[in-house]
Parts: structure tokens; sequence; C-alpha cells
């Protein structure tokens, strides 16, 4: 049943007694009911990719969650992650159908921040230590009335709680980074959400990547977490024995139905009344998913005298299911589930329900709050990534020191005294468009730590993008270009002068801001590091091919001149060679005198008027703040849910 008024929507309801800013220390016990969930999602269709059809994910789910350890089991492609992206409020209420009801009261639109949601890939920040994620969680989930004290016991007690004393000041690690274990890692992941003491705890796949024992061990945490007033509700594939004992209620799908729904210990008994023993040291989930998925070795017996073994495994494994479901809404098991449900879903139509809008977010923190701690936390990573600050300048030195070194003090009596500089100048600024190639990897890495952290309410979407621009640009960017300049001018023996060497340099850093730009619309737009770098070489190359130093762009057929206008090398290009050779004149030998004023009239460059010369600029910072906002609408429009 949808919400009046807001078709397809989920309704929830508040959490008795619980305190909305995060601030409890124990957590009140919730009951989290599911009420004819439904799913639905448009794919595209065949080859035609503007065509698309609609795929039925869930089937009209009901599940009521108490406190205590919640498993959500099926095969793969069952809909178990859906399920627990809506029991979230993660999943995009487009398509989604039913109903959530928590305790009996609606809860305010940042539900989703209110509870914690573990996702299955680590989203903590690698070159922080274990304690430093915690505290970032910290200071920015829980109010401003909470004192800088009272967080950091709240992060010590979490710490003491997931037993993670011994790895608190050991670094997270990163693929240049050695850090902690996998097992510490998603501790480390869990006491985030721990940090504002949720009453539900939501976990997506909490044993992927660890060994049996670690996996263990962390599903033990979560049992001791559960007995002290916690809902824990988590997907799980198909645990070992000593895992699954530690369950309290068990819901188990299967093509996005449902096929057992109860006590975790009660669900062997459900699968004997359908006709389907568990042997006596056959662990049971590997048992629950032999049987959804149809084993060969399951139904080998059954099928041993037929024709076809193929057709018959298959038929069963499909009658199966249709067995296992149909049974499961005859058995009382789902007669006590539905009755329950009813009496849940009873109370909550005497409330008056209040219209949700599903892209609210509550912070905890002002503006300026977040802006300090989230720029705290990126100069740290600057500082202890080697990847994207100490490689970049070492890189950068050696650069300039090879350009200085190739055109050490360039005579301009030499018969190639243009030719030389107009070398210096073009390999400069080859060198600042592929060199910003590395900002690419801004907004790609981070993507799932920016989705995680701004859809639980860390921060704004204008806050990460402050900082990541204030953060990338300026120590990555601005340093990098104040190296080449002070190295390469005045070894090279370019135009003498304090103002042309400024002129210069703010060149070269506009070009490379507007490039980093570039960097960041594409980093934003397209999630493979791969794909993202080619397109961008694929863009250099167009604006150095039609900058203007290769070609003449009036050469070319009109059809394609017009792209001259949208490269950066040309308006990088322009600006150079004015600062270079306007009014200058170079002599060979004394004789044959050229003036840099006619060698700009033959590459087409306007030089006569001011603003010949200052347009260029506008153009190049037109250029990088246009992308930046490109950017930023990007950023705000990508989907966070998932």
């Amino acid at each position: 049943m949808s919400t009046p008024g807001l078709p397809g929507a989920i309704r929830l309801v508040q959490i008795d007694g619980h305190a909305q800013n995060g601030s409890d220390k124990k957590p009140h016990a919730a009951t989290l009911s599911a009420h004819d969930i439904s799913y639905r999602l448009q794919v595209a269709c065949g080859r035609c990719s503007h065509r698309s059809k609609e795929t039925r994910i869930l089937y009209n789910i009901t599940g009521i969650f108490q406190q205590g350890m919640n498993a959500i089991m099926g095969p793969t492609g069952s809909g178990k992650t859906s399920f627990l992206d809506i029991l979230a409020g993660r999943k995009d209420p487009e398509g989604v159908s039913g109903q959530l009801l928590l305790n009996g009261k609606q809860v305010p639109s940042n539900f989703k921040c209110m509870v914690g949601y573990v996702v299955q890939e680590d989203v903590v920040m690698g070159t922080l230590t274990v304690k430093e994620n915690l505290a970032f969680s910290a200071a920015l989930r829980l109010p401003t009335t909470i004192s800088s004290k009272e967080k950091k016991e709240r992060v010590n007690e979490v710490i003491s709680e997931l037993q993670l004393d011994k790895c608190a000041n050991t670094k997270i690690g990163t693929e240049f980074l050695r850090g902690v274990s996998g097992g510490e890692k998603k501790r480390c992941n869990i006491g985030m959400e721990l940090i504002i003491s949720p009453p539900v705890l939501f976990l997506d796949e909490p044993t992927t990547g660890l060994d049996a024992n670690t996996a263990t061990t962390v599903l033990m945490i979560l049992k001791r977490l559960s007995r002290k007033g916690r809902s824990i509700i988590f997907s799980i594939h198909q645990p070992r024995y000593s895992i699954y004992q530690l369950f309290d209620n068990l819901t188990i799908l299967s093509q996005g139905c449902t096929v057992y729904h109860g006590p975790a210990p009660e669900a062997i008994q459900f699968f004997a009344t359908q006709g389907f023993q568990c042997q006596e040291y056959n662990n049971p989930p590997d048992f629950f998913l032999d049987i959804i998925n149809g084993d060969p070795s399951t139904f080998m017996d059954l099928c041993a005298v037929k024709s076809s073994q193929d057709t018959c495994i298959e038929m069963t494994r499909h009658n199966c299911h249709n067995k296992l479901v149909d049974g499961f809404k005859a058995s009382a098991w789902n007669t006590k589930l539905m009755s329950e449900a009813k009496l849940i879903s009873t109370a909550m139509e005497s409330h008056v329900q209040v219209k949700r809008d599903k892209h609210h977010l509550d912070y905890m923190t002002s503006f300026c709050h977040q802006i300090k701690v989230v720029a705290g936390r990126a100069l740290i990573n600057i500082l202890r990534n080697p990847h994207t600050s100490i490689l970049t300048i070492v890189f950068t030195i050696i650069f300039a020191s090879i350009i200085a070194t190739i055109y050490w003090h360039l005579d301009e009596t030499s018969p190639a005294a243009l030719k030389d500089r107009s070398g210096v100048i073009f390999f400069l600024i080859m060198n600042h468009l592929f060199f910003n190639m590395s900002a690419v990897e801004v907004f790609i890495n981070e993507r799932r730590i920016f989705m995680h952290e701004h859809s639980s309410g860390y921060y704004r979407v204008s806050v990460y993008f402050i900082v990541k621009i204030f953060f990338d640009i300026l120590p990555l960017r601005l340093v990098p270009v104040i190296i080449v300049c002070t190295v390469v001018y005045f070894s090279v023996g370019l135009n003498p002068g304090i103002v042309n060497f400024l002129l210069f340099m703010s060149c070269l850093f506009c070009t490379t801001m507007a490039a980093a730009s570039l960097c960041f619309l594409v980093s934003s737009t397209i999630r493979v590091f791969a794909v993202a770098q080619l397109l961008l070489a694929f863009c250099y190359v167009l604006m150095i091919l039609l900058g203007g130093f290769l070609i003449n762009p009036d050469t070319i057929n009109a059809w394609l001149n017009w792209i001259q206008y949208l490269s950066l090398f040309r308006y990088a290009l322009n600006t150079l060679y004015i600062i270079e050779f306007k009014d200058r004149v170079f002599c060979p030998n004394g004789t044959n005198c050229r003036e840099g004023n006619v060698y700009l009239q033959e590459q087409n460059i306007a030089y006569a008027e001011p603003w010949d010369f200052w347009q260029n600029y506008v153009a190049l910072v037109s250029y990088g703040w246009l992308l930046l906002i490109l950017t930023y609408i990007q950023l705000r429009r990508m989907k966070k849910t998932f």
C-alpha cells in the first residue's frame, strides 16, 4: 500500500523515544516491518538502448525485523541486496511500492541518516588511522551541541566495543601504504556507523573478502552489539555453520519471492515440511541454497530415469522454487507473520501521514564546520599520499630540469631563436595539459566514499566539491606551475622582466586550472578510469592538433575549423607567444633581423590591442569556471541511491 499522494513511495514511522541527533549511547530496541514490498526496474531492451522494459525484482515481500541478528539469504540474483537497500532507505523510490513501518510512528525524511548502513565495499579513507576515521564520523554526524571531549569518549567506546584497541593508531592502508587487516577494516566501517548509536544497523554482505575465521569474529561482534538493544539486519550469501548459529531471524529469498521468514533455527523444520530433509552433517545454509538453486547432485536420483537429465533438472529447479514459495504461503510461519504484520499495519493507519521528500537531508553540523573537518581530512590525505603529492613534485622537477638543460640560455642571435622559443612554449603547455590527467582520479577513486558519506548525512555536496577543488588545484596544480616557471623561465632566457615572468606563470596556471577542470568533469561523469583517460587523451590531442602550432587553423576545412575555439592549447599558445615575441627583435649574427611582431602575424595571432592579449586570459579563466560549474552540477545530479 503506497502513501497517498506519493505513488510508489515508502512510508516510514519514527522510533519511540529515539533521539534524532544520534547522541544516545544506548539505542532503543526497534522493530522494522516491511509490508508487501515490490520493486520494478526499467532496463534497456536488446540492442535498442532507447527502449526499455520493466523487470520485476521483488514480489510482495512482507517481513518483521526485531532486535537481534536478522539475516537475509538467497542465491545470487535473488534480490536480497535490493531488499536490504529498500529497508535502509537507500534505494531510489522509483519503482518501489509497499510500506515500511518502524514502531508505529513516522520518522523524519532523513531516516537513512538516523540508521547505520555498512556497504559491501570498504568506504574508509586509507591514509587515515582507524581512530581518525571514527573521529571524522563523530565530528560530522554528531551534533555540535556535543562537546569535543564527549565525541572523543564516544570514539574510544566504539574502538573498545569493536576490539580495535591494538590497531586504533594504525592507518587503514592504500595500494602504496600497508595498513590494517581485512577484518579490522570491516570493523572500522562498522564503527563509523556505530558512532551515532543507531537503533538499526544494516550491513550488505559483511563477510565479503574475509577468511572464515575473520568472518566469524566480525559476526560474533555484531551478535554482542545486537544483545545491547540493536536490530541488526544484513544480507549474506552462504555462511558457514558457526555463523549461521548466530542468526536470530532468517529471511530466505528466491527470484524475488519469500521462501522463508521466521526464527533461524526453525528453517530446517520448514524445509522438512516441504519434503526436503537436511542430512545430519550438511551445513543448513548450503542445504537451503542447494534446494533453491536446484543443485544437480540434489536431484540426480529424481532425474536418473529421465531421458533428458538436463531438462529434468531445470524443470525440477523451477518446480522446487514454486513449491517452496507456495509452501511458505500456506505454512504456519507465514500465518503468524501476516497476523503480526496486520496488527502493525492497522495501528499505523490510525496515524496522520506526512508526505516525505526523498531528497531531504538534515545535517547535524553547519556548512563552515563541515568545510573545516573535510578540509582537514583532505590535507592529511595529501600529506600521506605519495602518489598524488611527492611523486607529482618529483616528476615536475625532473621535467623542468630536462627542459632547462636542453634549452639552456637560448641565444637571441641564433638563426633558430624563434623556433627554439616556440618549442619551449609548446612543451610547457603540453606538459601542463597531460600532467593534469592525474586529476581524473579525484572523483573516480572516491566515488563510493562520496556517495556513501553524502547519503549518510556527513556533509553537503558543495562542501565536498569546494574542498576537492581547493585542496587539489592549489597544492597539486599551483606548486608544479611555480616550480616549472622558476626553473625554466630564467635558465632558458625567455623574455626578461618580472612582469613578463608573472604573466607567463599566471597563464600556465590558468591553463592548468582549465585542464584540471576538464578532468574533474570527466571523472565525475565516467566511472571507469581507463575510459576517462582515453577520452581526455583524445580531447588533448585534438586541442593540440587544432591549436595553431602544428598547422595554421585557417587552412583547415570550415566544418572542422570551429573546434579551435574550444582548444585550451590555442588560448595558452597565443598568450605565451605574445608575452615572448611582442615588440622583440631577433638578429642572427647582427643581420637578417626578424621582428617578433612579424612572427606573430605569420601565426595569425592578434597582438596590437590590449584586448587581443587579455581575451586569451578571459577565455582560459571562463573555460575553467564553466567546467567547474558543470562538474558541480554533475555531482548534484549524480545518482546517490543504489
